[in-house]
């Protein structure tokens, strides 16, 4: 017993030191541009590490269409030990890879008494490629951190059912609230419990009362899932997250659905083109998605005429297939067809299948070439882990690497075009706009951006039809263009056109601070200093940290002749920001 408990820890150790070798190109890696910023390096919450205030703020705030206090804490805790240094940030991500991979290894030993299939699956799921997304990706530490979470709860239910305590069984719900609060893809958990009850636990083979039993165990989780559900929903709503059936219709939605449940599996076997944004396909082809819905109709049939002889078949593949559901892009967020970020926790399901099915070969000599033959497999993957690893350095490797993967891949264009623009290389960002807007010569974005370089450029003529174009094609979900041409015409004082367009741009972003920072500006040269103040108080509201609001502020109170209250707002904005040396003249004026 004592040799096995050393072997399991060995086995541990190897799978751990595995995960960080194949993502030691992170070391070197900083943050990117989609969504760290939102995130970590400009969230003003964020920035401060964790205190009391911003975990309040985490508590309550739906800002960029989620609610995870569960993240938005991580990240701070990030930041308390760290700072903005992204190797901290990449460190803890893979540390909870590598956390995941162990309770894996364990949890599936735990409930099968099986070594060697527990410990290929968990191999598989620590160094396949498709996993680097979700390591590699600083705003992706919701995904790891989800994980964690819901791999202790099913640890925590499985010993509940070993040894029914309510302890155990508080733990695993407490877990699953966690997981949610990390991510709320968790949504199917109960369904998962129910997978595991029949394959490993084998909980289903003892009568009707038990199985009534077992469904009912399960009532407080499916209630957590419904109001994980409706909270995501809402505040996707509320934030024009959730993409219309009128851009995307049902019928488009379900044919990308089938071909997207067939592609992971293809990219799981090959994962050879990976990257971080996949396009929808201008036409989605009907022939080829009933050829892989029946491909996928008969692994369907398959498992379940050997549910008997091979249960591991029919858990695996249900596991799969209802894991990946919420994030299929039925109820569509975003633009992408498929993300490999949603394959991390659905392919376990397939390492199921495909590992402990090797394990159950009969034939000795056969199933060791199948153990050597997968051990190859898993080195190979693990190579191309570290490489798919380095693409994430920066965000020009890894939009330049997504353009060359990828067909008319307008964000990454749009992404590496202004990697480019930062670096000063106008000539070569031109290039990426002018292939971005080929493939989508309507996306407001890549005409504004266009315009911006040519402008830079100086090349204004040409410029001024791709502005023209972005203001004609941008619709009020998509404020910050709305926004930036508000700031241009503030600065070139057409006040009356400008505060329209802002006024547009904070009905599309009402949490968008920055917006009534300008509005307040503008309303206070105009000499409208009650509306103005009111514009301050509502951006300090949602920004208490951002010094200029509270600056501002206090040259709005200044002129409404309330010195008191100016000197207040000059010296937290002092507080704020020591190094701003316009506050400390104010204050010496006061």
């Amino acid at each position: 017993m004592k040799d096995a408990s050393t072997r399991n820890y060995i086995t541990m150790f190897f799978l751990a030191a595995a995960v960080f070798i194949a993502y030691m190109p992170l070391k070197d890696s900083g943050f990117v541009s989609l969504d760290d910023l939102n995130y970590v390096t400009l969230n003003s919450y964020i920035k401060d590490g964790v205190t009391l205030k911003n975990i309040q703020w985490a508590f309550t705030s739906t800002y960029f269409a989620n609610w995870h206090p569960v993240t938005w804490a991580s990240h701070m805790t990030d930041i308390s030990l760290y700072g903005l240094s992204p190797m901290g940030h990449h460190l803890m991500s893979v540390v909870f890879h590598a956390f995941n991979t162990v309770i894996l290894f364990e949890l599936l030993r735990l409930m099968t008494g099986k070594n060697l299939e527990s410990a290929l699956a968990a191999a598989l799921f620590a160094l396949h490629p498709l996993a680097v997304e979700s390591v590699a990706w600083v705003s992706e530490r919701k995904n790891v951190l989800s994980t964690f979470f819901w791999l202790l709860s099913i640890a925590a239910y499985v010993y509940y059912v070993k040894r029914p305590t309510a302890a155990r069984y508080e733990a695993a719900l407490l877990s699953f609230a966690l997981s949610l609060m990390s991510k709320p893809m968790a949504v199917t958990l109960p369904f998962t419990l129910l997978l595991v009850d029949y394959w490993p636990l084998g909980r289903f083979q003892t009568g009707r009362q038990n199985i009534a039993k077992i469904i009912t165990e399960k009532l407080p989780f499916i209630l957590l899932s419904i109001i994980s559900g409706i909270i995501t929903i809402l505040v996707q709503q509320k934030d024009g997250a959730i993409i219309s059936l009128q851009s995307v219709p049902i019928g488009s939605r379900l044919i990308n659905a089938v071909t997207a449940y067939w592609d992971y599996l293809e990219k799981m076997a090959y994962p050879a083109a990976l990257a971080v944004f996949y396009p929808q396909a201008a036409a989605l082809s009907v022939k080829e998605a009933a050829l892989k819905g029946a491909a996928l109709l008969s692994i369907t049939v398959s498992a379940y005429i050997l549910r008997k002889r091979a249960p591991h078949l029919l858990m695996g593949w249900l596991w799969y297939v209802v894991t990946l559901l919420p994030v299929i892009q039925i109820i569509q967020v975003g633009g992408a067809a498929m993300a490999d970020r949603y394959a991390y926790v659905p392919l376990i399901g397939i390492y199921v299948m495909i590992c402990f099915g090797v394990g159950s070969v009969r034939q000795q000599t056969i199933k060791r070439l199948l153990v050597a033959a997968f051990a190859v497999v898993i080195v190979v993957f693990a190579g191309m882990t570290w490489r798919q690893a380095w693409v994430w350095k920066n965000s020009g490797t890894l939009f330049k690497h997504a353009t060359l993967v990828t067909k008319g891949n307008y964000v990454a264009y749009n992404e590496y075009g202004m990697y480019l623009v930062n670096e000063g290389r106008l000539d070569e960002a031109i290039e990426a706009f002018t292939k971005g807007l080929e493939a989508a010569p309507d996306n407001s974005l890549l005409n504004f951006n266009m315009w911006e370089a040519l402008t830079a450029k100086g090349l204004k003529d040409e410029a001024k039809r791709y502005y023209a174009a972005a203001v004609a094609r941008t619709n009020p979900s998509e404020p910050s263009l709305f926004k930036a041409r508000g700031i241009e015409l503030m600065r070139a004082k057409n006040f009356d056109k400008a505060s329209q367009y802002l006024l547009i741009a904070l009905q599309a972003a009402p949490n968008d601070a920055e917006i009534y920072n300008y509005l307040g500006l503008l309303l206070g040269a105009q000499r409208k200093y009650e509306a103005a103040l009111e514009c301050f108080n509502n951006g300090i509201k949602i920004m208490p940290s951002s010094w200029e609001l509270h600056f501002h502020r206090g040259l709005v109170l200044k002129e409404m002749g309330k010195e008191a209250e100016a000197v207040q707002s000059f010296r937290e904005s002092q507080r704020l920001n020591p190094d701003a040396p316009i506050v400390g003249m104010m204050l010496k004026k006061m």
